[in-house]
């Protein structure tokens, strides 16, 4: 996860072989970098790794505007570098004319839902699954607190789940780092790790993420 202007000033920096060492995907947080879309552009020039676009809502963890106007101003600009984009579930209906053109430019769309505060009941999240598919999105992202083991477990037996949806499951907290390893093994799509420094409780660092993830 790229963040802000210092870590993408690194990440031009680095060669083939650290990025790849990095990670397998590359996420791109507009709404918190503040760069300009040409700045973007020549920071990745020649860049081989594949790109997720964000602009998360302030609501959720963001600091993108209210209105989705304005970050799909951050987002489709930058289309045309992108594998996948990232939109919030409750930014659906009204990102949709960005939605369908960045299927049609064959990038994929996640929806995604955020609680920093807990983990919500299974009818909730079960909710936010069933909800994707009809808005349009490609797979399903569920970010939320773990105040227990109960809450780890609850989203172990989604995950572990066949959806109609692919699912991308992570925990936060406490036990937010040994969530990220135990939901990659059962089966989550994405699994996020920072570059420079972390912006959730219970991320780890990307090229010690995906070192682990190897180990498993």
């Amino acid at each position: 996860m790229i963040s802000d202007p210092a870590t993408l000033q690194l990440w031009s920096t680095m060669s083939l072989e650290q990025r790849t060492a990095s990670c397998d995907v590359i996420e791109l947080r507009l709404d918190t970098l503040k760069t300009p879309a040409a700045d973007i552009r020549m920071a990745l020039a020649g860049n081989q790794t594949p790109v997720l676009l964000t602009a998360r809502h302030p609501a959720e963890g963001g600091q993108g505007t209210v209105e989705a106007a304005g970050r799909i101003a951050l987002l489709e600009p930058l289309l045309d570098l992108a594998v996948l984009m990232d939109i919030e579930m409750r930014s659906a209906m009204d990102m949709r004319p960005l939605v369908q053109k960045a299927q049609g430019m064959g990038v994929r769309v996640i929806g995604s839902f955020h609680d920093f505060q807990t983990t919500p009941g299974e009818e909730v999240l079960r909710g936010a699954i069933n909800f994707a598919q009809p808005a349009g999105l490609d797979a399903v992202k569920l970010a939320t607190f773990l105040n227990n083991p109960a809450d780890l477990t609850r989203l172990i037996t989604l995950t572990s789940e066949v959806h109609r949806m692919r699912l991308s499951t992570m925990g936060m907290g406490p036990l937010g780092r040994v969530s990220r390893l135990v939901l990659a093994k059962c089966g989550s799509l994405l699994n996020y790790g920072y570059l420079g420094e972390a912006n959730a409780p219970g991320q780890w660092p990307a090229a010690r993420l995906k070192e682990l993830l190897a180990e498993l």
